[in-house]
């Protein structure tokens, strides 16, 4: 049951800050990263998979792996708490969202402002000159296995660089103006 207190105290709010982490989305059916039983680095090296020196090394796995989670995104859907978020938003006069997931859960169930502090999986840019890469409209991934299978990563259109995922890796910084607006969002909110 929701406290009361809580109740009182979104209905005054002006400005709501809320930050989401990997659990939101394993309602959904998103496989986390550190669970003990279940989580993707129980199974997977991080360092290999998610890092620019594993994407070096073997760009066709890493960008296998993330094709095949990009998958696995597109084919769940936004749970009741994502929901429910999105509805807030649509009642407060300002809700700033920040998640450190890479989907896209939060916009599918209808919230607008969400600041991603470890990119986007639904994004992508050449490892060389950073030129954003637009992805497909065709599913690559009717019959695919990971890690069985690799996919080669697209080349840069530009300077044929290759084309890697629009994350955050381990060893890579968070992205500034999207930290700065957390920042800014956690000052100035009122809850």
């Amino acid at each position: 049951m929701i406290n009361d207190t809580l109740i009182k105290r979104l209905r005054e709010c002006q400005h709501l800050a809320i930050v989401t982490g990997a659990g939101i989305s394993a309602e959904s059916g998103i496989p986390t990263f550190r669970d003990a039983l279940t989580g993707l680095w129980e199974t997977y090296d991080a360092e290999t998979l998610a890092s620019e020196r594993g994407f070096r090394k073997d760009p066709a796995l890493v960008w296998g792996w993330y094709e095949w989670r990009r998958h696995n995104v597109l084919q769940t859907k936004p749970n009741p708490a994502h929901k429910i978020i999105a509805q807030l938003e649509k009642q407060l006069p300002k809700v700033t969202l920040i998640t450190q997931n890479v989907d896209d859960l939060h916009e599918r169930a209808g919230s607008t402002n969400v600041l991603h502090l470890h990119g986007s999986i639904h994004k992508a840019w050449c490892i060389e000159c950073e030129a954003a890469y637009d992805y497909p409209q065709v599913n690559i991934l009717d019959n695919f296995s990971f890690p069985e299978q690799k996919i080669e990563p697209p080349h840069c259109e530009l300077c044929h660089g290759l084309i890697r995922p629009g994350v955050v890796w381990f060893g890579e910084s968070l992205p500034v103006d999207v930290c700065h607006r957390a920042e800014d969002a956690a000052e100035q909110c009122d809850l």
